[in-house]
Protein backbone atom coordinates (compact mmCIF):
# COMPACT_ATOMS: atom_id res chain seq x y z
CA UNK A 1 0.00 0.00 0.00
CA UNK A 2 1.16 3.26 -0.77
CA UNK A 3 2.11 5.76 2.05
CA UNK A 4 2.93 9.67 2.38
CA UNK A 5 5.57 10.92 4.98
CA UNK A 6 4.54 14.32 6.28
CA UNK A 7 6.50 16.07 8.57
CA UNK A 8 5.25 17.64 11.52
CA UNK A 9 5.81 20.26 14.03
CA UNK A 10 4.23 21.06 17.14
CA UNK A 11 5.00 21.93 20.94
CA UNK A 12 5.85 21.01 24.35
CA UNK A 13 5.61 22.98 27.89
CA UNK A 14 6.90 25.73 25.14
CA UNK A 15 9.71 24.10 23.44
CA UNK A 16 9.22 23.07 19.71
CA UNK A 17 9.47 19.70 18.73
CA UNK A 18 9.41 17.88 15.42
CA UNK A 19 8.42 14.64 14.04
CA UNK A 20 7.63 12.14 10.67
CA UNK A 21 4.45 10.76 10.35
CA UNK A 22 3.69 7.85 7.91
CA UNK A 23 0.32 7.89 6.54
CA UNK A 24 -1.20 5.14 4.33
CA UNK A 25 -3.35 5.46 1.68
CA UNK A 26 -5.83 3.93 3.75
CA UNK A 27 -5.09 4.11 7.58
CA UNK A 28 -6.26 1.82 9.59
CA UNK A 29 -8.10 2.63 13.41
CA UNK A 30 -4.55 1.99 15.02
CA UNK A 31 -1.36 4.05 15.05
CA UNK A 32 2.01 3.08 16.26
CA UNK A 33 3.82 6.20 18.09
CA UNK A 34 7.91 5.31 18.02
CA UNK A 35 9.95 6.64 21.17
CA UNK A 36 13.60 7.23 20.55
CA UNK A 37 16.27 5.34 22.87
CA UNK A 38 17.93 8.16 24.81
CA UNK A 39 21.76 9.03 23.36
CA UNK A 40 23.20 10.61 20.04
CA UNK A 41 20.08 9.37 18.41
CA UNK A 42 17.14 11.44 16.58
CA UNK A 43 13.81 10.21 15.14
CA UNK A 44 15.81 8.20 12.46
CA UNK A 45 16.52 5.72 14.82
CA UNK A 46 19.70 3.34 15.18
CA UNK A 47 21.17 2.71 11.90
CA UNK A 48 17.26 4.50 10.16
CA UNK A 49 15.68 1.54 11.70
CA UNK A 50 12.56 3.63 13.14
CA UNK A 51 12.79 5.33 9.07
CA UNK A 52 12.45 1.03 7.93
CA UNK A 53 9.85 0.12 10.41
CA UNK A 54 7.33 3.10 9.52
CA UNK A 55 7.64 2.14 5.85
CA UNK A 56 7.12 -0.79 6.38
CA UNK A 57 4.11 -0.74 8.69
CA UNK A 58 2.36 2.04 6.62
CA UNK A 59 2.03 -0.65 3.72
CA UNK A 60 0.45 -3.12 6.01
CA UNK A 61 -1.94 0.30 6.88
CA UNK A 62 -0.44 1.28 10.07
CA UNK A 63 0.10 5.05 10.69
CA UNK A 64 3.47 5.89 12.00
CA UNK A 65 4.90 8.58 13.79
CA UNK A 66 8.33 9.16 14.87
CA UNK A 67 9.49 12.51 16.38
CA UNK A 68 12.21 14.17 18.34
CA UNK A 69 11.43 14.96 22.49
CA UNK A 70 12.70 17.70 24.20
CA UNK A 71 16.72 18.40 23.87
CA UNK A 72 16.85 15.14 21.26
CA UNK A 73 17.24 15.87 17.71
CA UNK A 74 16.20 18.40 16.52
CA UNK A 75 13.92 18.73 19.86
CA UNK A 76 14.41 22.07 21.56
CA UNK A 77 14.93 22.70 25.03
CA UNK A 78 17.25 21.00 27.44
CA UNK A 79 17.23 17.15 27.52
CA UNK A 80 14.86 15.68 29.30
CA UNK A 81 16.28 11.63 29.77
CA UNK A 82 13.50 9.15 29.47
CA UNK A 83 11.93 9.08 32.90
CA UNK A 84 10.58 13.22 32.07
CA UNK A 85 9.18 12.22 28.74
CA UNK A 86 5.65 11.85 29.61
CA UNK A 87 4.44 15.38 28.38
CA UNK A 88 6.10 14.86 25.38
CA UNK A 89 4.49 11.64 24.57
CA UNK A 90 1.22 13.19 24.59
CA UNK A 91 1.54 15.60 22.85
CA UNK A 92 3.11 13.65 19.99
CA UNK A 93 -0.16 11.53 20.72
CA UNK A 94 -2.62 14.53 20.10
CA UNK A 95 -0.49 15.98 16.81
CA UNK A 96 -0.56 12.47 15.92
CA UNK A 97 -4.08 11.91 16.10
CA UNK A 98 -4.62 15.22 14.53
CA UNK A 99 -3.17 13.86 11.32
CA UNK A 100 -4.26 10.61 10.72
CA UNK A 101 -8.05 11.30 12.01
CA UNK A 102 -9.19 7.59 11.66
CA UNK A 103 -6.62 6.61 14.55
CA UNK A 104 -8.54 5.38 17.78
CA UNK A 105 -5.92 3.86 19.91
CA UNK A 106 -1.68 4.07 19.74
CA UNK A 107 1.14 1.73 20.01
CA UNK A 108 4.21 2.86 21.85
CA UNK A 109 6.75 1.15 20.06
CA UNK A 110 10.62 1.68 21.68
CA UNK A 111 13.65 -0.46 22.97
CA UNK A 112 15.93 0.22 25.55
CA UNK A 113 15.28 3.19 27.84
CA UNK A 114 12.57 3.77 25.11
CA UNK A 115 10.92 1.20 26.01
CA UNK A 116 11.12 2.18 29.72
CA UNK A 117 9.46 5.31 29.00
CA UNK A 118 6.43 3.38 27.62
CA UNK A 119 6.49 1.23 30.76
CA UNK A 120 6.42 4.39 32.68
CA UNK A 121 4.29 7.16 30.91
CA UNK A 122 1.97 4.75 28.67
CA UNK A 123 -0.46 3.54 31.20
CA UNK A 124 -1.16 7.18 32.05
CA UNK A 125 -2.50 7.76 28.44
CA UNK A 126 -6.11 6.11 27.69
CA UNK A 127 -5.46 6.55 24.41
CA UNK A 128 -2.17 3.94 24.72
CA UNK A 129 -3.90 0.36 24.37
CA UNK A 130 -0.26 -1.31 23.44
CA UNK A 131 3.67 -1.53 23.59
CA UNK A 132 6.25 -3.16 21.15
CA UNK A 133 8.77 -2.72 24.27
CA UNK A 134 13.00 -4.04 23.06
CA UNK A 135 15.22 -5.10 26.07
CA UNK A 136 13.44 -2.55 28.91
CA UNK A 137 16.32 -1.01 29.91
CA UNK A 138 16.15 -1.96 34.18
CA UNK A 139 19.98 -1.03 35.36
CA UNK A 140 20.44 -1.86 38.72
CA UNK A 141 23.92 -2.11 40.16
CA UNK A 142 22.35 -5.53 41.70
CA UNK A 143 21.46 -6.84 38.84
CA UNK A 144 24.12 -5.92 36.08
CA UNK A 145 26.56 -8.05 38.79
CA UNK A 146 23.90 -10.76 38.74
CA UNK A 147 23.94 -11.10 34.69
CA UNK A 148 27.77 -10.65 34.80
CA UNK A 149 28.76 -13.17 37.43
CA UNK A 150 26.24 -15.75 35.21
CA UNK A 151 26.44 -14.74 31.58
CA UNK A 152 30.14 -13.44 31.67
CA UNK A 153 32.13 -15.00 34.12
CA UNK A 154 30.88 -18.46 34.11
CA UNK A 155 30.88 -18.54 30.26
CA UNK A 156 34.58 -17.34 30.07
CA UNK A 157 36.08 -19.73 32.43
CA UNK A 158 34.40 -22.39 30.41
CA UNK A 159 35.68 -21.24 27.09
CA UNK A 160 39.03 -22.65 25.62
CA UNK A 161 40.28 -19.23 24.84
CA UNK A 162 40.23 -18.06 28.48
CA UNK A 163 42.62 -20.88 29.71
CA UNK A 164 45.01 -20.46 26.69
CA UNK A 165 45.57 -16.77 27.55
CA UNK A 166 45.42 -17.29 31.02
CA UNK A 167 48.50 -19.98 30.77
CA UNK A 168 50.48 -17.38 28.24
CA UNK A 169 49.77 -14.83 30.79
CA UNK A 170 48.16 -12.71 28.37
CA UNK A 171 45.40 -12.42 31.27
CA UNK A 172 45.91 -11.29 34.70
CA UNK A 173 44.19 -13.99 36.99
CA UNK A 174 44.70 -11.18 39.67
CA UNK A 175 42.48 -8.71 38.40
CA UNK A 176 40.15 -10.95 37.37
CA UNK A 177 39.47 -13.07 40.58
CA UNK A 178 39.11 -9.22 41.97
CA UNK A 179 36.58 -8.34 39.54
CA UNK A 180 34.54 -11.64 40.22
CA UNK A 181 34.69 -11.56 43.64
CA UNK A 182 33.29 -8.17 43.74
CA UNK A 183 30.53 -8.39 40.58
CA UNK A 184 29.80 -11.45 43.60
CA UNK A 185 29.37 -9.17 46.29
CA UNK A 186 27.87 -6.55 44.33
CA UNK A 187 25.00 -9.08 43.06
CA UNK A 188 24.35 -10.44 46.76
CA UNK A 189 23.38 -6.81 47.73
CA UNK A 190 20.27 -5.68 49.00
CA UNK A 191 18.84 -2.72 46.84
CA UNK A 192 16.91 -0.67 48.30
CA UNK A 193 15.51 1.22 45.30
CA UNK A 194 13.97 -1.87 43.81
CA UNK A 195 11.53 -1.97 47.08
CA UNK A 196 10.86 1.84 46.96
CA UNK A 197 7.03 2.64 46.66
CA UNK A 198 6.96 6.54 46.75
CA UNK A 199 5.24 8.17 44.10
CA UNK A 200 8.29 8.83 42.56
CA UNK A 201 10.78 6.71 43.18
CA UNK A 202 13.71 4.92 41.18
CA UNK A 203 12.60 4.16 37.61
CA UNK A 204 12.34 0.25 37.73
CA UNK A 205 9.87 0.50 40.24
CA UNK A 206 7.89 2.98 38.09
CA UNK A 207 7.89 0.63 34.74
CA UNK A 208 6.71 -1.87 37.36
CA UNK A 209 3.98 0.39 38.58
CA UNK A 210 2.99 1.08 34.86
CA UNK A 211 3.12 -2.17 34.12
CA UNK A 212 0.38 -3.02 37.01
CA UNK A 213 -2.01 -0.64 35.87
CA UNK A 214 -2.09 -1.22 31.87
CA UNK A 215 -4.51 -3.61 30.56
CA UNK A 216 -3.74 -3.36 27.25
CA UNK A 217 -1.23 -5.45 24.48
CA UNK A 218 2.29 -6.25 24.76
CA UNK A 219 4.63 -7.57 22.60
CA UNK A 220 7.78 -8.11 24.35
CA UNK A 221 11.12 -7.97 21.27
CA UNK A 222 14.09 -9.70 23.26
CA UNK A 223 17.76 -9.98 21.71
CA UNK A 224 19.98 -13.30 22.92
CA UNK A 225 22.97 -11.71 22.61
CA UNK A 226 21.82 -8.02 24.65
CA UNK A 227 23.07 -8.44 28.36
CA UNK A 228 20.41 -5.44 28.67
CA UNK A 229 17.69 -8.22 28.06
CA UNK A 230 19.18 -10.81 30.51
CA UNK A 231 19.38 -8.16 33.04
CA UNK A 232 15.44 -7.59 32.48
CA UNK A 233 14.81 -11.16 32.86
CA UNK A 234 17.20 -11.44 35.85
CA UNK A 235 15.56 -8.43 37.56
CA UNK A 236 11.65 -10.38 36.78
CA UNK A 237 12.53 -14.02 37.95
CA UNK A 238 13.92 -12.47 41.69
CA UNK A 239 10.66 -10.49 41.96
CA UNK A 240 7.38 -12.04 42.61
CA UNK A 241 5.99 -8.51 42.18
CA UNK A 242 7.34 -8.49 38.93
CA UNK A 243 6.14 -11.83 37.74
CA UNK A 244 2.67 -11.45 39.17
CA UNK A 245 2.50 -8.06 36.91
CA UNK A 246 3.48 -9.68 33.65
CA UNK A 247 1.63 -12.82 34.17
CA UNK A 248 -1.98 -10.89 34.44
CA UNK A 249 -1.40 -9.07 30.63
CA UNK A 250 -1.54 -10.06 27.30
CA UNK A 251 2.16 -10.59 26.59
CA UNK A 252 3.54 -12.17 23.23
CA UNK A 253 7.41 -12.53 23.87
CA UNK A 254 9.56 -13.33 20.98
CA UNK A 255 13.34 -14.00 20.99
CA UNK A 256 15.63 -13.33 18.75
CA UNK A 257 18.86 -15.55 20.57
CA UNK A 258 21.14 -13.71 16.98
CA UNK A 259 20.53 -10.19 17.75
CA UNK A 260 22.22 -7.81 19.58
CA UNK A 261 20.57 -4.64 21.92
CA UNK A 262 19.92 -2.76 18.61
CA UNK A 263 18.80 -4.94 16.34
CA UNK A 264 21.16 -3.59 14.61
CA UNK A 265 22.56 -6.68 11.97
CA UNK A 266 19.80 -6.31 8.50
CA UNK A 267 18.42 -9.96 9.46
CA UNK A 268 17.87 -9.12 12.56
CA UNK A 269 16.14 -5.51 11.70
CA UNK A 270 14.10 -7.19 9.26
CA UNK A 271 13.05 -10.30 11.61
CA UNK A 272 11.79 -7.33 14.64
CA UNK A 273 9.98 -5.25 12.39
CA UNK A 274 8.04 -8.49 10.23
CA UNK A 275 7.39 -10.25 13.62
CA UNK A 276 5.31 -6.45 15.19
CA UNK A 277 3.97 -6.06 12.12
CA UNK A 278 1.88 -9.67 11.88
CA UNK A 279 1.57 -9.15 15.89
CA UNK A 280 0.11 -5.58 15.51
CA UNK A 281 -2.43 -6.68 12.18
CA UNK A 282 -3.26 -9.95 14.13
CA UNK A 283 -5.37 -7.76 16.65
CA UNK A 284 -8.98 -8.06 16.80
CA UNK A 285 -11.05 -5.31 14.97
Amino acid sequence: MKSQEIPVAFECQGQALVGVVHVPERPGHRGVLAIVAGGPQYRAGCCRQLVLMGRSLAARAIPVMRFDYRGLGDGSGPYQGFELVGDDLNAAIETFLRVVPSIKEVVLWGGCDAASAALIHGPKNPRVTGMVLGNPWVHSEQTEAQVLVRHYYLQRIREKSFWLKLLKFRVNPVSKIASLIQALRRSRSVQSSQATTTDQGPFPVRMLRGLTQFRGRILLLMSGLSLVSKEFDQLVAGSPEWRKAMGGLDITRVDFPDADQAFSTIAARDEMIEVAGKWLTQWPG
